[in-house]
């Protein structure tokens, strides 16, 4: 059973109880307690009939229609996002998948959605991080292809493309600022404000 397992997990994540609870409530924790895991997966599992970009909201930023909008993958969100996968396929979220979920925590993922008018646009878009005066670099980058066909088809911006990045959470306060710069091939950077005081 899916709550016996998660009990199960307070051992593995007992060391760092007591500092987790000197964090903000809504603070980006990298490393989950039980607790929090328990609600990661409550949050799934009563979500799973909800819209994806709805259930995806309290991690995602989005700018005006047609522009984009990037998506933070944290641990809980992580969590949450699988235990509301195996919910609607109807399967067991084993205490090994829920580890599996938890283990993002030495980076930050984003899902980024990013329009254009050419099927090709998105080829050779990068990101980076802005943190303080630091300016740094994903680790892992993703981007396809070929986009689809966007929301707007064939009105302009007619496609669309998800593009993924990773960047390393070392020495980043997490109650800090954090600004992701979306970067175009010809230079244009679209940028989103991720304050993880107010993230989970």
């Amino acid at each position: 059973m899916v709550m016996k397992n998660i009990f199960s997990l307070t051992v593995v994540f007992s060391p760092i109880l007591c500092l987790l609870l000197l964090k903000p409530t809504y603070a980006v924790s990298l490393e989950l307690s039980a607790e929090q895991i328990k609600e990661a997966i409550e949050y799934g599992q009563k979500n799973r009939n909800m819209e994806i970009a709805l259930f995806s909201k309290p991690w995602t930023i989005c700018k005006e229609k047609g522009i984009g909008a990037a998506t933070l993958f944290t641990p809980f969100h992580n969590i949450a996002y699988k235990a509301r996968k195996f919910a609607v396929e109807r399967r067991e979220f084993t205490q090994h998948d829920i580890v599996q979920a938890a283990e993002i925590g030495d980076a930050f993922t984003f899902s980024v959605t990013v329009y254009g008018d050419e099927y090709n646009f998105c080829a050779n878009y990068t990101a980076k991080l802005y943190y303080k005066d630091d300016v740094i670099q994903p680790e892992f980058e993703f981007a396809p292809e070929i986009a689809e066909a966007s929301e707007f088809w064939p009105d302009p911006p007619s496609h669309a493309a998800r593009l993924v990045f990773k960047f390393p959470t070392k020495d980043i306060d997490l109650n800090a600022l954090i600004m992701l710069a979306v970067v175009a091939p010809g230079g244009e950077e679209t940028v989103f404000d991720f304050p993880l005081s107010k993230i989970k």
